[in-house]
């Protein structure tokens, strides 16, 4: 029998890893939802390699002993500038499994919508592993993802978004595939 949080392989016992995340659906008065633009993969090996790219909603992984919505107010503060008052509504859970060095990891995201003023967003405060990886902030709409042969995650997020911009926010958080 294994401690909780811990996998026993039959060769040796193992810590389970997940990594937790909290992401914000940033909505301007336009419809438009913030979205970050990264490249793929950690530190490049040369600077001018060309990695893939796509675009998530900002927000980050929690610090140890963090809640959610600390980490989701100081993430949006990190990535864009913007200091919000409150995390917003949670909408989203969104659990998947990577591969990360080799090794199996499970991670869990929970997604906050709120609805803000229009604003220039500016990254403050990213990591070196953060700054190589950015790309760009940008206001979409729905039919702007939808229309787009941009990589975006989650991969349906126009569809997922129309109920919400229409004012259908969940009174439960949905579980949405990545």
């Amino acid at each position: 029998m294994s401690p909780a949080g811990f996998i026993h392989t039959g060769f040796h016992v193992i810590e389970k890893c997940v990594i937790e995340s909290a992401r914000a659906l940033l909505i301007d008065p336009q419809d438009r939802v913030l979205l970050i633009k990264l490249a793929l993969g950690r530190m490049a090996p040369k600077p001018t390699a060309v990695r893939q790219t796509f675009w998530l909603t900002p927000g980050g992984s929690l610090h140890p002993g963090e809640a959610f919505e600390d980490a989701l107010l100081r993430e949006i503060f990190e990535e864009t500038g913007l200091r919000l008052s409150h995390p917003g509504h949670w909408v989203w859970t969104s659990p998947k499994r990577i591969v990360r060095d080799g090794q199996p990891v499970d991670t869990l995201a929970r997604v906050y919508i709120q609805r803000i003023p229009a604003f220039e967003p500016m990254p403050t405060a990213l990591t070196p592993e953060e700054r190589d990886i950015f790309r760009e902030l940008r206001w979409w709409s729905a039919d702007e993802i939808a229309a787009s042969s941009e990589t975006f995650i989650p991969r349906q997020l126009a569809e997922l978004l129309k109920p919400l911009l229409a004012g259908t926010w969940p009174a439960e958080p949905v579980r949405i595939v990545p």
